[in-house]
C-alpha cells in the first residue's frame, strides 16, 4: 500500500511541477514573480530541513544544507529589495507555503525511508526547473528593474543548483 501512495504522491507532484514550471516560464508581473520565488524559497528550506533528518546519505545532507543556506540568503536580498523605492507598491509575499508545496513537503515526510532520497530528489529537479524558470522569465521580461536584477543575480545558483541535484539524481540511480 505505502508503495502505491508513494506513486501516486510522485505522480501528483510531478503535474503539480508541470503545471508549476509553465506558469513561471510567463511570469512578468511583480508581484507574481515575488509570490512565487517566496514561496520556492519557502519549500526549500522546508524539504531541505527533512531531508537533513531522514536522510542517510551524506551527499544528500550536504546538498540540504546548502539549498537552506541559498534559499535563506534568496529569501533576505528578496526582502532588500522590497525595501527600496524602486520597488514600491509590490506586494509583499504571504510567509507561507501555497497548497501544492504543503503537498510536496507531506509526500516528502509521509515517503518510506527507503524511497525518500529518490523522492527529495525527484521535487529538488521539479522545483529548480521550475525557480531556473521563474528567474530567466522575470529576468527577460519582468516589469520591474530593480526585481529584474534580483532575479539575474540568482539565476545562475539556481541554476547550479539545478545541475548539481541532478547529478545527485543520476548517482543515485
Amino acid at each position: 500500500m505505502g508503495e502505491i501512495k508513494n506513486t501516486f504522491d510522485k505522480l501528483a507532484d510531478t503535474v503539480g511541477g508541470a503545471a508549476g514550471k509553465m506558469k513561471a516560464s510567463g511570469t512578468t508581473h511583480a508581484d507574481t514573480f515575488v509570490a512565487e520565488a517566496a514561496i520556492g524559497n519557502l519549500y526549500e528550506i522546508a524539504a531541505s530541513s527533512i531531508a537533513l533528518t531522514r536522510s542517510a546519505s551524506p551527499e544528500l545532507q550536504a546538498f540540504a544544507r546548502r539549498m537552506i543556506e541559498d534559499h535563506t540568503t534568496a529569501t533576505h536580498q528578496m526582502e532588500s529589495a522590497l525595501e527600496t523605492n524602486e520597488t514600491r507598491g509590490v506586494a509583499p509575499p504571504e510567509k507561507g507555503l501555497d497548497a501544492r508545496r504543503q503537498s510536496m513537503v507531506k509526500h516528502l515526510k509521509e515517503a518510506p525511508d527507503d524511497a525518500f532520497d529518490e523522492t527529495f530528489l525527484d521535487q529538488q529537479v521539479l522545483a529548480h526547473e521550475e525557480t531556473v524558470s521563474l528567474m530567466r522569465s522575470y529576468r527577460d521580461e519582468g516589469d520591474n528593474p530593480q526585481l529584474r536584477s534580483v532575479a539575474a543575480g540568482a539565476l545562475p545558483v539556481f541554476h547550479r543548483h539545478l545541475d548539481h541535484v541532478k547529478q545527485l539524481r543520476r548517482a543515485l540511480a
